[in-house]
Formats: structure tokens, C-alpha cells, sequence
């Protein structure tokens, strides 16, 4: 074909076409006979002529008319590829071709756009050598030469070929590009380019056993900006190369994930990028050596996570023999590290995570075991006080049946310093534990967990010291097998939790399961034994300022919706003291001698009855001769005295071989019902009957309780400092109290209650009269005219109503009361409270 023009036109835009002037082409073919072709190189040996070209001399001309763009140019495409096998007698192939122009001109949009592109190359094949020549592969852009390749191959169709093939010249500058780019805004997106790489010095080198590919790169102030979003390299130096043979065919396996890879280094790869520094080097030989160093510097972890700030530093180090076993040695720190979480961000800290790993593989990248020698985790403040440290060493075995052993985890945290690290949410969750856990609470776990698609076992040991509950030898050890079936299953096969020198002690044994329908834990069943105990044939200390010698034990069992149990006490003492005894901020408590044997049965299926306060015949009904013996007894309660310091005082006291204190209590059905209370205190004593609290679903709303209480000659004057005490003729006091409660949500104004003092000296008396009506000139009148007779106090709604009955004196004759009383009605409860208290200070 000679000079041929193609034109292109479309009807419904006669004004935009494609004219393409000066096409030629030619191609020549001359061959043996020959019966079979093969598809190899020797079907060279058939040809004796070919000739293909395209364009090899003149270029063609080009022209498009459309509604954006105008072009009309020449632009040279051309290619040639021509063999002579008598050409000189030296046979020869010849590949050449040259795409592009240095100028090209257009406009599009009514805007001019110039640039220039060409791809060239000059190959020839000599199948006498058996070599062939890369004379020259070239790429253009914009007048640089972005990249010029030359070399050679000799015995290109024997096994023993050789190549030598270099990137000869490279100049990539992108400072026209981005030129370029200006002239095109509008018509592509913005981005903005800076800076060159060039690539001079990359190779390929081997034989038919092993060819290496080299790669040389080095950039300068690289940048490229686009969307709002800047990528700075100012320096990138990068020497490294991979030895690959692809004739053997070798499968992959752990130790040779990649079979034809034989041999990569890393001398020099250093990088610069948006501030980060980067360096590794490496080198591998197979079967030999496989070594890897990374380091890194300057990486802000704001601009990749949002949530997370400070400078990260790491250093990543890799010595193993092959792919299979990779001991992976880690060190990364963070400087002025700070996390935000829920809407509060932390203080600054420093934060180091080191580590030993080892990965092991069982097939091509197939991890099948990760030993973990040793790891640690550092947080400290600015100042440089460590806040927290975990360290722990441990292994996983991967496949289909995992398992995760970690002996041991060790997690020690010093809470003032911990506090200077966290945000404000986490503050307050954590500061009002401190009294709790103390400055420097410490665990030690050692686990081992089973998964498979069958089942999830779980044996745990854990050990601690937490100082703020004085307790230096925690001990938690749980043994529980969890099945995957359809019926899901938990088997405690066993927990136990020790402390304070084995006194106080926690077992369960038993399971958890599904079994559909309405279920009283969570989505499980229950069949559970628990048993918590207190033991100690001495004294010994147990929480911050309590001790405790005797033996106490809870015992229960779970089944299904019912718990049922047993708590009982055999002489048991609890002493509490602040650590300032003796002394004038003494502050003591002690129970002596407590004995309890209380039966329970708890119903998780409760449901709501007719209430136990409204309509409730039993308070009447009463089986004499049938009285139960009491099941709770405490000889004597000793504390310190409320108004003379360091002073004790017995505020329920023994009677002889008798106990200061007893009640029977018996709880069931989801009630507690506490008769036959006797307590012996102020030289008085307290009686108490018809006690109910009906726990209901333990929710507050469900719960009620009603009471009676018989108050008999107790002596108030004792609770008085000797001062007060002296200026009372008569402390003596008689009351009954009854009181219920629904709805516990809000006990205050859900309360109803009756108060009736029928006893009361005569300046008590007074005070009681000053608390139900303000003091005035008339009611100190009243006060001096009228001995006290009674007191009654309702509450109901939260409103106070008051009566105060009189007995007449020789100076009432002078006042008279209209039915020797005065009332007081709908008194706020706040107001009452705030008049008793006033009233109560006075005897202080």
C-alpha cells in the first residue's frame, strides 16, 4: 500500500472528521518448501526473505477536526522489520521502529497544548552469533530522555545464553510535565508534579541458570499534589537486585516460597517521604542466608489514623536461614503518644512496644506456629515515671485446631502516673477505683486456650497483688470446656479464688447450657455448685482495716430458675479499725462472736403476687408454742463512742452467757421475713417483729418491705458527751415504730410510716416539740406550761405529720391547749430533716 488516505465523517457532525494522509505499507515473504511449520526460533532457517514496513521513511499525516479538539500534524509511526539471509553474508534480523514527535501541537477547548513523546528502538538478531543487539530502546518525554536502554544477549537458543542488558541514560524531569499540566487544567484533574528520578546504572544480568535484575534509582525533591493531598519524597536512594531462574520448575514449599527466586540483596534503600524516614537493606542467599533490616523514623500517626497522635520510631530485624522459621525482632517507640476516646483526647506520653517473634511455616506462606519469646509493652509519662507495663511470652499453633498459651502475662500499673496518661473518660472510670485497687496494683496470667469446631477450652491461672484491698496473694484458677454444638454448653469443671493467707476462699463447680425457651441466665440454664468461706482459727487482716477470725460459709446451689443455699457462721469476729487507734481520729467497729445458720431459696422465675404489705392476715395470726429458735446471734457490737474520742462504747451488749443480739430470719420465696429480733443496747432493749422484705426480680421496682420495731427504755444520754450529758434529767425512751415500703426506686416517697413515742424525758421532749414547730415565744410557753406525754410522727408521700400530746402542769392553768395537743400536718420531709439536725447539733 502507497499513499493512502483514510477520511472519517460523521453524518450528524459534518464539521468533525479524521483525515490520515501518506499511509504506506509493504511486506515481502520468501521461504523454503516446507511441510511443517514449527513454532520456535527455527523457523527462522525456513525463511530467506521478509520484509515488513510501515512507514519507515516518511510520516503520516494526521488530522482531526472535532467540537473541543483541532490537530493537524505529521507524526511519525513508523516500524521495520527486515532479514536477508544473503544480505553480506552476514545474515542478519533488523527491528527497528520510531513512534512520536518531539513537537506536538494541538488545541482542545480553544486552549494550545504542546508537548512531545517518542518511542524508539534499534534490535537485530544475528543467527550465525546467535546474539542479539539492543542498540537502542528509548523513551522521550519533552525533549528528556526519560530512559535508554542498550545491551546484548548471546546464545538467545542454547541453555547457556547470556544477557547484558543497561539502562545506559535516564532523566526523568517532571518539572515540563507539570508545565504540561497547566495547560491541560480543566481538561484533566488537578495535580501538580515536582522534582526527577533517574534510573542509570539498573541491569540485567545472567545466564540461562541465573539472570540478575538490578535496580539503581535516585530521586531529588520529588512531590506530586492532588484532592488536597500533598506526597513529598525529597530523597530516594535505591540499589538492590534479584537473582531469578525460571528454567527448573521447582514447587513452592515453607522453606521456598518462591522457587525461582535464588538470591535478592538490598545494599542501599534509603527513602525521604512526607517527612518519614525509611531504611532497609537485606540480603539472601537460598538455602544459606535470609536477612532483613528496616528501620523507620519520623512517622506521625495522625495523618494516617485519627484517633491516634505522637512520633513513631521503629526498627524491624529479620536473621533466619530460609522462608520456613523467621525469628522477627521488634522495636517500635512512640514519642508524645496520645489517643482520643469518646470525645476526650489523653495527655502526652511515651509508649514502647518490643518484642521477640517467631513465625514458623508449614507450607508457602502458610503459618502454621508463632512463638512469642518474649514481649513488652511501656507506657510513661513525659517525666519519665512508668504509668504501665505488660510483658508476656507465649505461643500459637494455627490450623484447624488453634491453640494460644501464654505463660506468663505479667501487667503492672502504677495508678497516679496511669492517670497523668489516660483521657477524661477513662479518668473517671478509673480515679474512683484507686482507693480500691491502690498505686500499684500487679497480675500474672498464665493461659492455655483450645479452639477447634467442637469445642473452646479455657484453663487459666491467674495471681495478684492489689494494695488498695490489702490483698497480696490473689489466686484465681479456672478450668471450663465450652461446647460448639446445638445446644451450647459451659463446663465448669472448676474455679477457685484464694486469698489474704487462704482465709478467704471461692470454688464452683458445674455447667451452663442452652435449652430454648424462657432461661434465668442470660440465654443458659443453670446447674451450679458455689461455695465462698471465711477461715481463720486467729485474727488476721483481711481488707484495709478490717480483721476477721472464725469461720463463715456461704454455700449455694444454681438448678435451673431456683438457687438455694446456706449461710452460717460458727463464732465468728469482724474487727474494723481507721489505723489511728488509740488515739483522738480512732474510729473502731467490732462484731464479736457472731453464729448465723440462715436456710435461703431464691426463685429466678418469680413472678408478682398479691403485695405482702396490703391485706396481709398473718401479722394477727400468730401459732404460739411453735416459735422457732433464733438463727442469727452476735454477742456484742463495740465501736468507738459517737461524742467522747477514744472512747468504747457497746452498742449492743452482751447479757451474761446470753447474746447482745437475735433474730430468726428465714428466706423464701423470693422474701425475707425476720421475726423474734432482740437487741439489747443503751441499757434498753429493741424488739422487732412482722419484718418482710420481698425481693421480688431484685429489680427496685419490685421490691417492698414492712417492719414493726418495739423501742424499750433505751438511755440516749449515753450516746452525749459528759458535758451534755450532765444537764439531762431524763434520757429514757419508749417508741414504736411500724414501717413499708413499695417500690424502692423512690423508698422516700413511696414510704408510709408511723412513729409513737410514749415515753420521753422532759428535755428530749423539748427538742421534739422544737422540730415540729418553729421556736418561738409562745411554744417555749407551751414547753415550760405542758409536760410531754406523746409523740406521733406519720410519713407519707413524703409529708410529715406530726401530733404532740401534753400532760397538764399547775402552770397550764394560765395557757390552755384545745385537746392538750399540737399538730403539725404536710410537713416537707426536707424541712423535717433539716430541723432535726439543727435540733441534734445542739447536743454535740
Amino acid at each position: 500500500m502507497k499513499d493512502v488516505r483514510i477520511d472519517i465523517t460523521k453524518e450528524s457532525q459534518p464539521n468533525s472528521f479524521v483525515s490520515i494522509e501518506d499511509l504506506n505499507f509493504r511486506f515481502d515473504l520468501v521461504t523454503n518448501r516446507f511441510t511443517n511449520l514449527p513454532f520456535d526460533y527455527t523457523i527462522t532457517e525456513q525463511i530467506d526473505q521478509l520484509y515488513l514496513g510501515f512507514n519507515p521513511e516518511r510520516a503520516p499525516s494526521i488530522q482531526i477536526e472535532t467540537k473541543d479538539l483541532n490537530w493537524k500534524q505529521s507524526l511519525p509511526i513508523g516500524l521495520l522489520l527486515d532479514w536477508n539471509r544473503d544480505r553480506d553474508k552476514n545474515p542478519h534480523f533488523l527491528f527497528t521502529s520510531k513512534i512520536g514527535s518531539e513537537q506536538i501541537q494541538f488545541t482542545y477547548k480553544n486552549k494550545p497544548v504542546t508537548f512531545g513523546a517518542v518511542l524508539s528502538h534499534h534490535i537485530e538478531y544475528f543467527p550465525e552469533e546467535d546474539k542479539v543487539i539492543f542498540r537502542d530502546i528509548a523513551l522521550s518525554i519533552l525533549g528528556d530522555r526519560w530512559l535508554q536502554i542498550a545491551g546484548l544477549a548471546n546464545n538467545v537458543t542454547k541453555d547457556n545464553r547470556h544477557i547484558d542488558i543497561a539502562v545506559t541514560e535516564s532523566k526523568i524531569n517532571l518539572e515540563p510535565l507539570h508545565k504540561l499540566l497547566l495547560q491541560l487544567d480543566g481538561i484533566v484533574p488537578k495535580i501538580a508534579l515536582g522534582g526527577n528520578v533517574s534510573f542509570s546504572g539498573t541491569t540485567v544480568k545472567g545466564t540461562g541458570k541465573e539472570t540478575i535484575f538490578s535496580l539503581v534509582a535516585i530521586a531529588n525533591q520529588l512531590s506530586i499534589s492532588s484532592s488536597g493531598k500533598t506526597h513529598q519524597i525529597p530523597t530516594l536512594l535505591m540499589n538492590l537486585g534479584l537473582g531469578v531462574d525460571f528454567s527448573e520448575g521447582k514447587s513452592k514449599s515453607a522453606e521456598d516460597p518462591f522457587p525461582w527466586l535464588q538470591s535478592f540483596f538490598i545494599d542501599q534503600c534509603q527513602l525521604q517521604y512526607n517527612g518519614i524516614k525509611i531504611d532497609i537493606s537485606g540480603l539472601m542467599d537460598k538455602g544459606k542466608q535470609l536477612d532483613l533490616d528496616v528501620s523507620l523514623e519520623n512517622l506521625r500517626l495522625v495523618e494516617y489514623v485519627s484517633m491516634l497522635g505522637g512520633t513513631t520510631k521503629a526498627k524491624v530485624l529479620i536473621r533466619a536461614k530460609d522462608f520456613s522459621n523467621l525469628p522477627v525482632q521488634l522495636a517500635l517507640s512512640v514519642e508524645r503518644f496520645r489517643y482520643s476516646l469518646d470525645r476526650s483526647r489523653s495527655p502526652d506520653s511515651w509508649l514502647g512496644l518490643f518484642g521477640d517473634i517467631r513465625l514458623f511455616f508449614s507450607g508457602p506462606f502458610q503459618l502454621a506456629f508463632l512463638s512469642i519469646p518474649k514481649f513488652t509493652l511501656n507506657q510513661k509519662t513525659l517525666s519519665g515515671a512508668d504509668a504501665l507495663a505488660l510483658q508476656f511470652q507465649g505461643d500459637v499453633r494455627l490450623g484447624e485446631e488453634k491453640n494460644i498459651n501464654i505463660k506468663p502475662l505479667n501487667l503492672s500499673a502504677k495508678i497516679p502516673f496511669l492517670l497523668q496518661t489516660v483521657p477524661l473518660f477513662l479518668k473517671e472510670k478509673i480515679a474512683p477505683l484507686q482507693s480500691v485497687i491502690g498505686d500499684h496494683p500487679e497480675l500474672k496470667i498464665d493461659s492455655n486456650v483450645l479452639l477447634n469446631s467442637k469445642y473452646q477450652k479455657v484453663i487459666l491461672a491467674l495471681t495478684g497483688k492489689i494494695p488498695g484491698l490489702e490483698l497480696s496473694d490473689l489466686s484465681i484458677k479456672m478450668d471450663l470446656l465450652r461446647s460448639l454444638a446445638e445446644n451450647e454448653k459451659i463446663q465448669i469443671n472448676s474455679f477457685q479464688m484464694t486469698g489474704y493467707e487462704n482465709i478467704l476462699s471461692l470454688k464452683s463447680a458445674g455447667s451452663l447450657e442452652k435449652k430454648g425457651g424462657k432461661s434465668p441466665l442470660g440465654p443458659y440454664f443453670g446447674n451450679l455448685d458455689l461455695n465462698l468461706s471465711l477461715k481463720s482459727s486467729t485474727k488476721k487482716n483481711l481488707l484495709k482495716g478490717i480483721s476477721f477470725s472464725g469461720n463463715v460459709n456461704l454455700s449455694t446451689k444454681i438448678k435451673d430458675f431456683d438457687i438455694i443455699g446456706e449461710f452460717q457462721s460458727d463464732h465468728s469476729n469482724i474487727h474494723q479499725t481507721n489505723h489511728k487507734c488509740p488515739g483522738l481520729e480512732c474510729k473502731a467497729f467490732l462484731v464479736e462472736d457472731l453464729d448465723a445458720k440462715i436456710p435461703f431459696h431464691h426463685s429466678l422465675n418469680w413472678t408478682r403476687k398479691e403485695s405482702l404489705i396490703v391485706g396481709d392476715k398473718s401479722q394477727f395470726i400468730k401459732n404460739y408454742g411453735r416459735t422457732l429458735e433464733p438463727n442469727l446471734k452476735i454477742g456484742q457490737i463495740i465501736g468507738t463512742h459517737p461524742s467522747i474520742p477514744d472512747l468504747p462504747f457497746e452498742y449492743v451488749k452482751r447479757q451474761g452467757t446470753l447474746p447482745g443480739f437475735s433474730a430468726r430470719i428465714d428466706y423464701q420465696e423470693n422474701y425475707a421475713s425476720i421475726e423474734s429480733l432482740k437487741a439489747y443496747t443503751l441499757d434498753g432493749l429493741v424488739f422487732g417483729k412482722n419484718i418482710v422484705f420481698n425481693v421480688g426480680t431484685s429489680s427496685p421496682s419490685q421490691m417492698e418491705f414492712r417492719g414493726n420495731l418495739q423501742i424499750r427504755d433505751i438511755d440516749l444520754k449515753q450516746l452525749m458527751a459528759p458535758k451534755v450529758r450532765d444537764k439531762i434529767a431524763d434520757g429514757k425512751l419508749k417508741a414504736d415504730l411500724n414501717i413499708s415500703v413499695r417500690d424502692l426506686t423512690e423508698p422516700v416517697a413511696n414510704m408510709d410510716l408511723f412513729f409513737s413515742i410514749f415515753q420521753i424525758g422532759s428535755d428530749f421532749g423539748k427538742s421534739a416539740l422544737n422540730v415540729i414547730s418553729p421556736q418561738n415565744f409562745l411554744i417555749d410557753r407551751i414547753a415550760d406550761s405542758y409536760a410531754v406525754n406523746t409523740i406521733d410522727i406519720s410519713l407519707s408521700k413524703g409529708l410529715v405529720y406530726a401530733d404532740v400530746f401534753f400532760r397538764r402542769s399547775i402552770l397550764s392553768v394560765f395557757i390552755n391547749l384545745e385537746d392538750s395537743k399540737i399538730s403539725q400536718q404536710r410537713m416537707p420531709l426536707a424541712n423535717f430533716l433539716k430541723r432535726a439536725r439543727s435540733e441534734i447539733e445542739t447536743y454535740q
